[in-house]
């Protein structure tokens, strides 16, 4: 008889914890790397748009509600930038407008990619790659979490213009880097901030 209650109680644990594996359980939210982002940036005011990549490795639909990027600038400003809207493609197009930002959800076990446009206005000082971290709102918590981090390598935006870059190093054009750096000492020297033969900010 103990025998019996014994092969149950086990045969009863295991269904509990197959129906929970499969059907109940809250899973992570993996953040994937950013290979192409969108953007520009000007005396006052900065625009990124990124693809955000999310898996649900849960057995249920997880809800994300709001969207952020956050760093640190190297004048140790935190930077800030909300997500406003999403759009179509990571291309900057005419009439690429998705929707503006809304709650949107995540199936169980599923990716769901997201082109969200962040912006500020305010002009950030970044001169090498930027670890962003990508901060949510998420099951209708109040609360920001973070997500995972971002990094890029904003340093190579060199114009006002919504404009593509790549993440990778390996295929910009030879120009690129140059290019960033004069139009940085423009917006550096708009803003009467001291800069060296770079167009980077003395500190």
């Amino acid at each position: 008889m103990t025998e019996s209650v014994f092969i149950a109680s086990l045969a009863l644990v295991f269904t509990i914890s197959s129906f929970y594996w499969l059907q109940a359980r809250r899973g992570r939210l993996k953040l994937y790397p950013v290979v192409t982002f969108s953007g520009y940036i000007t005396k006052t005011r900065m625009v990124l748009r990124i693809p955000v990549i999310l898996f649900n490795s849960g057995a249920r639909p997880r809800v994300v509600t709001a969207l952020r990027l956050v760093a640190t600038d190297e004048r140790g400003k935190e930077v800030i930038l909300e997500c406003q809207s999403f759009r179509k493609t990571i291309d900057p197009r005419a009439e690429d407008m998705d929707d503006m930002a809304h709650a949107y959800a995540i199936p169980a076990r599923q990716v769901v990619t997201k082109h969200a446009h962040f912006a500020m206005d305010a002009m950030p000082v970044f001169t090498q790659s930027v670890p962003f971290q990508v901060q949510a709102m998420v099951d209708g918590r109040t609360t920001w979490r973070k997500l995972g981090v971002a990094k890029m390598h904003t340093e190579i935006m060199y114009t006002s213009s919504y404009i593509t870059y790549s993440n990778n190093p390996g295929v910009w054009p030879p120009n690129l880097v140059h290019d960033a750096e004069l139009y940085r000492g423009l917006l550096f020297a708009a803003e009467k901030m001291p800069i060296d033969s770079h167009g980077n900010p003395i500190h």
